[in-house]
């Protein structure tokens, strides 16, 4: 145990060590699949949380230090039809081995964009290519007492056409799980590491590096879990302000951008979840994030931008989930996910 931990360290070690961790956020990074929820009910409570309680296996791809024993022996499929066709398929197990604390697992994100018509300089169609980003990870996780310390190592490739993308990315963080109470608080540093590719001469893109905080508690007596979940720490700035659509003159008439107040700022960096727990086979879930709806409602009309549904059942062994998140102008993404127990 004691060999397997200090490998972790040092892996941990090597790669924040890499000088291209001060890497941007909001848009202005590559990869950004990386970022999307790996199980419907991440997508159905604000797609960013971090803390959740759950059998699920696929919760280690949102933060390794979910890999405790309830994780053991879960199977963990997901789809969801993104937008434009494209599509994110997610596939996770976890394993205890031995009679230790720690836990082991093993995951799949493929992202297919679909097939492309390839034409010539004169626009004469030669041939068809397709299009697909992928993430393979593999996780640890060990517990002591009330805590949970993990890390996973990523390999990530990219291709279009003849065109190849491929890089390494850990993450790592902790979770608390309080003995008595339904709460959990955890910490997350997701995509560390760097890019290579055969694009030509440009560099490649940054990984989309996120340090999160989050907790989850359900206050006593009531049927209600609630997930607050902190994002993007690593940048307190994180709002796009277009200059073309949000802008003022100064006493010169000149324009300049319009400037962002700081409560705003501080909203951006924040996703909020609610589960109903109507039963203890099922649930209905709500979630917010405000990063999402500022950045994709209408200049001139907003709706349901940011908020996201869904529920959960569970039937004997299996547990299924839905996610819904929506975008604008009537675009949402849907995710289904089943979750299975090879054992009790």
């Amino acid at each position: 145990m004691h060999l397997r931990l200090t490998l972790f360290a040092g892996l941990i070690f090597v790669l924040t060590s890499l000088p291209s961790l001060s890497q941007p956020t909001g848009g202005r990074s590559g990869l950004s699949f990386l970022q999307l929820p790996a199980q419907a009910r991440l997508s159905a409570l604000g797609t960013r949380a971090i803390s959740l309680p759950g059998n699920d296996a696929a919760l280690f791809m949102q933060n390794p230090a979910a890999l405790d024993t309830t994780k053991s022996g879960s199977l963990s499929l997901s789809m969801m039809p993104h937008l434009a066709d494209t599509r994110l398929l997610t596939l996770a197990y976890a394993q205890s081995i031995g009679s230790t604390a720690g836990v082991w697992a093993g995951g799949i994100h493929y992202f297919n964009y679909g097939t492309f018509t390839e034409t010539d300089a004169s626009g004469n169609e030669i041939g068809q290519f397709r299009a697909a980003d992928y993430a393979v990870s593999m996780g640890y996780g060990h517990t002591i007492q009330h805590i949970t310390v993990g890390a996973s190592a990523k390999f990530i490739g990219s291709g279009v056409a003849s065109y190849q993308l491929w890089g390494l990315a850990l993450d790592w963080g902790a979770l608390f799980k309080h003995p008595r109470q339904d709460f959990t608080a955890g910490f997350v540093v997701k995509n560390m590491g760097f890019l290579r590719q055969n694009y030509g001469g440009s560099e490649p893109p940054p990984l989309p590096f996120d340090v999160r905080i989050g907790l989850t508690f359900k206050p006593q007596y009531m049927p209600v879990r609630i997930s607050l979940t902190a994002h993007h720490l690593n940048a307190f700035d994180i709002v796009y302000n277009d200059p073309d659509l949000f802008f003022e003159f100064d006493a010169n008439g000149n324009q300049i951008p319009r400037k962002v107040a700081l409560p705003e700022q501080l909203l951006r960096h924040l996703s909020l979840g609610t589960e109903l727990m109507l039963h203890a086979q099922f649930r209905l879930m709500l979630g917010y994030d405000h990063l999402l709806r500022q950045e994709l409602r209408l200049q001139n009309r907003s709706g349901f931008e940011g908020i996201s549904t869904g529920a959960w059942l569970r039937i004997k062994q299996l547990e299924i989930s839905y996610g819904r998140t929506q975008f604008n102008a009537g675009r949402a993404s849907h995710t289904l996910s089943a979750q299975l127990r090879l054992k009790n």
